[in-house]
């Protein structure tokens, strides 16, 4: 297939990629140039959400390196919020999520519209690697790698089940029914909650729809010196805890694969096996997290979905005319 990019006001794209951006701006050339090396027959749209209080990119049409893109502006805070309303921006017939220091590999787009056609799947969790910003730090052990990346993937496109879990930054989702993220979920400000792509897909299971793990369609997903400290490690892993606690009041009764029992995390066998004490360090504090934040929502409860999610996310008319002006 020949590269076909579809600039904003053009016909319907085939894909439309989708990354929100509060505070890494600068990541975002880099971003784009993989998208723009895509090859997606149909063409290929990137949409970037300004998620700052003000915006610090200039909304409409713009570009970004040799990328054509539409720049819009979320003022409120929230990372699932932001995606909701770039997917209510996006004309493709395939949504695809990423981040802003994310890198695509070749092939990633087409890979993962390749396997929703295939598959009949509603959405689809392709293959995360580390992509380590300074030297490679050899010492990070394996267990301590799983807060960033799974470490398992299939050999072939294949149902999401244990041991498998999607990321993020690497999701491609059909267009209709129109995907939404939970704004229960997801970074917001200074609360660093994850678990929003887990709700996604737990939903999607849950009212019949497929969802599919894609080893071939690679993202490279960026880790910094400072997202391995003890200090970084200890918050991820207990607001890890928090979300999981609140994903299970949001669906009761779902497997969450990769939660860990504290018995286990305390094991000796387990410290001498990692030879790490920020991987049982992460282990306990996610287990706080999470037991923590269960009893809390036992007395306050959760609270309410966003009022205006669906305000971020259109009717199907409305969507047509969106970017068109």
């Amino acid at each position: 297939m020949s590269r076909s990019l579809s600039p904003p006001g053009s016909a319907r794209p085939a894909a439309s990629v989708v990354v929100a951006v509060r505070g890494n701006t600068s990541a975002l050339e880099g971003l784009a140039a993989a998208v723009w090396a895509q090859r997606v027959e149909g063409g290929i749209e990137l949409i970037v959400v300004d998620n700052h209080p003000t915006p610090v990119l200039q909304p409409g049409s713009g570009r970004l390196g040799p990328m054509a893109c539409r720049i819009v502006h979320e003022p409120v805070p929230g990372l699932s919020r932001a995606r909701n309303t770039g997917i209510g921006q996006a004309r493709g017939d395939v949504v695809l999520i990423t981040d802003p220091d994310a890198r695509p590999g070749l092939g990633w787009a087409s890979g993962m519209i390749r396997a929703l056609e295939e598959t009949g799947a509603y959405a689809a969790g392709g293959k995360v690697v580390p992509r380590f910003t300074a030297k490679d730090p050899a010492e990070v052990p394996a267990e301590l790698m799983q807060l960033f990346v799974p470490p398992l993937w299939p050999q072939t496109t294949a149902e999401l089940a244990a041991p498998y879990w999607v990321v993020g930054c690497n999701l491609a989702l059909r267009s209709s029914p129109r995907p939404w993220f939970d704004t229960r979920l997801g970074v917001a400000g200074r609360r660093h909650l994850s678990c929003e792509e887990l709700e996604f897909t737990v939903r999607a299971e849950r009212d019949g729809l497929r969802v599919v793990v894609v080893p071939d369609a690679v993202v490279h997903r960026a880790i910094h010196p400072a997202d391995l400290t003890v200090r970084a490690v200890a918050g991820r892993a207990w607001w890890h805890g928090v979300s999981v606690a609140r994903l299970l009041v949001i669906h009761p009764g779902a497997e969450i694969y990769d939660s860990y029992r504290l018995r286990d995390a305390l094991a000796w066998t387990r410290l001498v096996r990692t030879g790490g004490r920020r991987t049982v360090l992460a282990d306990v504090l996610r287990i706080v997290g999470l037991r923590g934040e269960r009893l809390r929502l036992a007395w306050t409860g959760l609270p309410a979905q966003a009022e205006d999610m669906q305000r971020a996310v259109p009717d199907d008319d409305e969507k047509e005319q969106i970017g068109h002006g």
